[in-house]
């Protein structure tokens, strides 16, 4: 019986150095992948605990940050037909929703205009972005003020407990204690949007700075007292800056326009303490490693394969660097020869180097089988243990917790029962 809790067995990864046993870590289903799953044989108490019915090791938040604009700008319906809405959303971008989302989670949209457009239109909207305004980490007296047609989560107005109210938990909390903000990139292509900043960083680049460096500044101003009183292991700046094949932003760019911040901030983050600093972006990250690691990240996620990512390259470029995630789900739909063969490969690229915990490479979609998924949890489990990778299988005992299959997941349904057609 391991006597390490799961704060310590994280914080050993990350420096690369041995547990007693891997931490236990599989990724997060989302909506439309537990509605799939309910019809598969997960009952609702199963789903209510479902960190205990898998037997994560967990970990904990340090508490309510809204990062979105305050006041919010009033959402304005323009058009609905079928299903389709265009809509002005709180951010004060216009854009095109599905009414009814096929893959809830897997949000349906696309954007038409953004709120920033020029110097005169930033100037405007900076007063939104004030990192001292109360309610973005104590709770609005008035929620209801916030409720949104939006379907996507991270762009809504959500209560949630102080972080003056946590110290004391966090401290001593026995699992790894976790916090995370957008990044300046991430930030910046919410107000232009993508094809804005792409051009603005060509046409008017003193904006663009301006943007970041705004953005920067206000992590900070956020955060400090936060991380001054609460011991943190691991702080992501997400981005999602990166296409299949290469970044959003060239090297050139990212060490023009992020570079300097990113190691403002990593020196931030270290001197109050956080263990590792890491950046979530999807698509392929190894230019955005050359950039920006070892000197202003500790690491990266999710690792996504179909994005030509291979854990086993990274561990070996970059020494030193702690990775999460590359177990391709591609494969998870398939045979339990092929779960098995994915997850193997990617528990030996972490025995070998260390510092890499291996789970999904992004959230887990609904066309995943949920036996398939749990065999791969109690696949992780026996690994984590240290069961030998060429002959161990696990004895699938949560998969005899479920009742019967009533129905496998049917993308195609989905989407006609979304549109109706």
């Amino acid at each position: 019986m391991s006597q390490e809790t799961p704060r310590e067995r994280f914080r050993k990864v990350i420096r690369h150095e041995q547990p007693e046993r891997m931490p236990y870590v599989f990724a997060e289903p989302r909506a439309s992948t537990f509605a799939a799953w309910r019809k598969q044989g997960l009952s609702e108490e199963q789903q209510s605990r479902w960190d205990d019915f898998i037997g994560a090791d967990g970990s904990m938040g340090i508490g309510m940050f809204y990062l979105g604009p305050l006041p919010p700008y009033e959402e304005k319906l323009i058009e609905e037909k079928d299903n389709k809405r265009i809509w002005t959303d709180c951010m004060g971008a216009t854009r095109i929703d599905a009414i009814n989302q096929p893959t809830s989670g897997f949000a349906t949209r696309s954007y038409l205009r953004f709120p920033v457009e020029s110097r005169e239109d930033w100037e405007a909207m900076k007063f939104r972005y004030d990192p001292h305004t109360p309610a973005r980490t104590v709770p609005a007296d008035a929620p209801e003020r916030y409720r949104s047609m939006n379907p996507d989560v991270y762009r809504q107005y959500h209560a949630g407990t102080c972080w003056r109210e946590l110290v004391g938990r966090c401290n001593n909390s026995r699992v790894p204690v976790n916090a995370g903000c957008w990044g300046p990139y991430w930030a910046v292509r919410d107000w232009a949007g993508f094809l804005g900043l792409s051009i603005m960083i060509k046409d008017q680049p003193e904006l663009v700075h301006d943007m970041m460096e705004h953005w920067t500044w206000f992590i900070m101003e956020l955060f400090d007292e936060p991380l001054r009183r609460i011991k943190v292991d691991h702080f992501c700046l997400g981005e999602d800056m990166a296409f299949k094949t290469q970044a959003m932003l060239s090297p050139a760019d990212m060490r023009q326009f992020m570079l300097p911040r990113y190691e403002r901030l990593y020196s931030f983050f270290k001197e109050r303490g956080v263990e590792t600093v890491t950046m979530d972006s999807d698509g392929y990250n190894g230019q955005i490693l050359d950039v920006f690691y070892p000197g202003a990240l500790d690491g990266i996620n999710p690792i996504e394969i179909a994005a030509g990512n291979e854990p086993e390259v990274f561990l070996q470029e970059y020494p030193g660097i702690f990775l999460q995630g590359g177990i391709d789900k591609r494969e998870l739909r398939f045979t339990r020869e092929r779960v098995r063969a994915e997850v193997v490969r990617r528990y030996r690229a972490a025995r070998r180097y260390g510092g890499y915990i291996p789970t999904v490479d992004h959230g887990v979609p609904p066309d995943i089988p949920l036996r398939n998924f749990l065999y791969m949890v109690e696949l992780i489990k026996g690994f984590a243990n240290g069961e030998d990778l060429e002959t161990y299988e696990p004895p699938c005992e949560l998969e005899e917790e479920l009742g019967p299959i009533e129905e496998m997941f049917d993308p195609k349904k989905a989407v006609q029962e979304a549109y109706g057609h």
